[in-house]
């Protein structure tokens, strides 16, 4: 088999993948998720690793079938993550919860689940003979920290132990990097793996990486919110998207240190613009920025990107007229992005400066960018409806917002979302006076609401709109009693 390769919907070709697939109870679904996890359990197999010898550590792998399917064969699993996390949905659950996750029986006795950060693993040095992770490496806050990453699974594992890794494989032939979305290229594949002395040492590759997809249509790339079952790349922001999957051996000395030097000089200053207002050092990150949004040389998406930093920068220091002079060079500077992850947050600082018509604008591109998140694309048509609300364009407005709900991701439903889009609804009905309509969403958003605060709202909007419907009900009886005497004096008055 190939081992380091990217996701392709070729290989369900194999009989030996399709089993595997069986296995781990995935048959009918060929994404690239189920792909990494079939990739991994194929490679550890195809290279012996897969026995009652084997102690096996799991990185950044929340509730995954990986966890349990190695307890069948291998003698110890130690799943890891950072379990009961707010920003993580995949890590949402507590340590306990896991053991009670799988999804086919599993020996419990050979699994131990523990809260840990990946850059600190907490096990001495050579204790594993296997490490894995699918697609939460590329997670980490920084390139220094994803090196740090590498050092940590190198330390943990025994001489000529394997490390089996897959993480976000982006396509295009520009970069996405972003704390925490810290997306592989073949860029960095050079400058980290398979350079002249690349900055991750200590490992070879068991074969050198295959990054073409063969020539089949389910290898072209979908839309985000529209891939199916059976899609592999899909558009995410402004790239198209894949997985690749490395098996790396620990052959010697984890002997190089991280420098940044290897990434070109508008990606170093932009990442340390981010790193150093994720410190608080908003001047500093102001400093850094302002430049690469008013280059003239810089890639316009990287300038955009910077944008929506500054933009951050600037209202922490209640800087309101420069963001409001920022604004005007918004629909230029993006008129040709597709990066969703920027646009979204540019159009919600247009908004609250009240700049609608630029708000709108940012919000209908990303309502229509073929990268944007399902999720994404409902804030975005709740945006368009505040926009157009604020113009008292109220028809229009409650068209978006019914629109949002028809957009409401079917999967892991998000209570705040689905109150947001309800509660939403219901203002726009109150506004055009259609109260019983206004009552049915505010009761909607209400049976969702996250949080108290959000409770007492709605049960304001409710109580307001009963109330109305209350006193039409009272006003339409008065006046149909009102109607019915004025005919009966009518009729008694005629000749």
């Amino acid at each position: 088999m190939k081992f380091c390769k990217v996701a392709d919907i070729t290989d369900w070709q194999d009989q030996e993948f399709r089993s595997i697939s069986s296995l781990l109870g995935v048959d009918g679904f060929q994404d690239r998720k189920v792909w990494e996890h079939i990739q991994v359990y194929r490679g550890l197999q195809q290279l012996g690793l897969l026995n009652d010898n084997t102690c096996a550590l799991g990185l950044g792998v929340g509730q995954e079938r990986l966890i349990y399917a190695f307890t069948n064969v291998c003698s110890a699993v130690v799943a890891t993550d950072l379990y009961n996390s707010s920003n993580w949905s995949t890590a949402a659950m507590s340590v306990e919860e896991v053991y009670d996750q799988s999804p086919f029986s599993y020996r419990r006795d050979r699994l131990t689940v523990q809260h840990m950060d990946m850059t600190q693993i907490e096990f001495p040095d050579t204790s594993f003979d296997v490490v894995w992770s699918c697609c939460s490496i590329e997670h980490v806050n920084s390139f220094a920290d994803l090196h740090q990453v590498y050092r940590e699974i190198h330390r943990v594992l025994k001489p000529g132990g394997v490390a089996a890794l897959t993480t976000e494989y982006n396509l295009s032939n520009h970069h996405s990097y972003d704390p925490n979305m810290l997306f592989t290229d073949r860029y960095w594949i050079d400058h980290w793996l398979t350079g002249e002395n690349p900055l991750i040492q200590g490992f070879e590759l068991i074969d050198q990486p295959d990054l073409v997809l063969q020539p089949d249509p389910n290898n072209e790339p979908q839309p985000r919110r529209l891939a199916i079952k059976t899609s592999i790349p899909i558009y995410s922001r402004d790239i198209v998207l894949d997985s690749v999957a490395f098996f790396l051996r620990k052959t010697g000395d984890f002997s190089r240190d991280y420098d940044d030097r290897w990434l070109p000089l508008e990606w170093r200053q932009y990442l340390s613009a981010c790193a150093q207002l994720q410190a608080k050092n908003v001047a500093v990150s102001e400093s850094l920025l302002k430049p690469l949004v008013e280059s003239e040389i810089i890639e316009p998406r990287l300038k955009v990107a910077a944008l929506r930093r500054l933009m951050i920068a600037l209202r922490e220091q209640n800087k309101t007229d420069e963001m409001m002079q920022y604004c005007q060079s918004i629909v230029s500077l993006c008129a040709s992005s597709q990066d969703t992850d920027h646009l979204l947050p540019l159009a919600h600082v247009c908004k609250r400066l009240k700049q609608w018509d630029i708000a709108q604008f940012l919000y209908e591109k990303t309502e229509n960018s073929p990268g944007a998140r399902d999720i994404q694309v409902v804030r975005s048509l709740l945006g368009q409806a505040e926009c157009l609300a604020q113009q008292n364009q109220i028809q229009a407005a409650l068209e978006r917002a019914k629109k949002a709900q028809e957009q409401l991701p079917p999967y892991h439903p998000i209570d705040e979302l689905i109150a947001s889009v309800h509660h939403h609804q219901g203002i726009y009905h109150e506004r055009l006076e259609q109260f019983r309509e206004a009552v049915a969403a505010y009761q909607l958003a209400l049976n969702a609401a996250p949080n108290p605060r959000m409770c007492q709202t709605l049960t304001q909007r409710l109580d307001y709109c009963q109330t109305r419907l209350k006193e039409r009900s009272i006003s339409y009886r008065a006046n149909a009693k009102l109607h019915k005497f004025l005919s009966k004096l009518g009729n008694s008055i005629k000749p």
